[in-house]
């Protein structure tokens, strides 16, 4: 009869025992395949998030190509415009900073139309397409916003309208920095996107003469010489306002007519 008892005590010790490593691999199982299964939840979103990201345009300029502009921009006091030169692999990678002739104020700028011609021809000569010389109008602001203006928007839908896709890019004296990227085909929309340098990319040492005598062929500020002889700013304004920046659709179309592309 003990005999009986103690082996019915053995059984139920080891069915004990056996019951509680069974729950306690059956939690170590649930401890683990929990992360398992969370795993590719956290794996896709982070993929979704490096994805968003890298679909983000940003318009970036090259070392010397930046420090070609703010050296621009700082040589005189009024506004100065000109086109971004693109990578041949990277249609939002700035490599240079072209000015044309031009007049400007504080508040303004008036490309010359044959200036603007003569920069096509250049460049097709030198075998580039529109889309790496022509889409990226940079111009800046004397002082502290880089809040595009009435003329500015003005000047860019009428020069920039009828260009696939293109980019107001402004950079004013106190710092601030806005560029746009606007696509006229399909479903139109812009989009506001940040500017960066991209120092991973080669570039040459600065060269501050070079760019002084750019400057200096290119640029004439109208606004001193029209206040000596007397006319009102306001005037003024208004003249380079209603001046036919029309050059670059006209131009362009020429272009395309005349198989410069072929």
């Amino acid at each position: 009869m003990n005999a009986r008892k103690s082996a019915k005590d053995v059984t139920t010790i080891t069915a004990k025992l056996v019951s509680s490593r069974v729950t306690s691999v059956k939690l170590l199982f649930a401890r683990i395949a929990l992360p398992m299964k969370s795993a590719p939840n956290a794996l896709r979103k982070k993929k979704r998030t490096r994805r968003i990201q890298a679909r983000r345009p940003t318009l970036r300029f090259t070392p010397n190509a930046w420090a070609k502009l703010l050296y621009l921009r700082d040589y005189g006091d009024t506004e100065i415009g000109g086109f971004g030169i693109s990578s041949a692999d990277e249609l939002l990678l700035i490599e240079d900073v072209q000015l044309v002739k031009q007049q400007c104020t504080a508040a303004t700028v008036a490309f010359d139309d044959e200036a603007v011609a003569d920069y096509f021809d250049q460049q097709v000569d030198i075998g580039r397409q529109p889309e790496h010389f022509a889409r990226v109008w940079i111009h800046t602001h004397p002082g502290e916003s880089a809040e595009p203006s009435g003329t500015d928007e003005e000047t860019f839908a009428r020069c920039f309208g009828n260009s696939d896709w293109s980019i107001m890019c402004i950079v004013a004296a106190g710092g601030e920095t806005y560029a746009r990227l606007q696509f006229n085909v399909g479903p139109a929309a812009s989009v506001t996107i940040p500017i960066e340098v991209d120092f991973d990319s080669s570039f040459s040492g600065s060269d501050p003469e070079a760019w002084a005598q750019e400057y200096l062929v290119c640029v004439r500020s109208i606004e001193l010489d029209w206040w000596k002889s007397g006319n009102n700013p306001i005037v003024i304004r208004q003249y380079l306002a209603a001046d036919d920046n029309d050059w670059f659709n006209s131009f362009e179309a020429t272009l395309v007519e005349e198989d410069y592309f072929d």
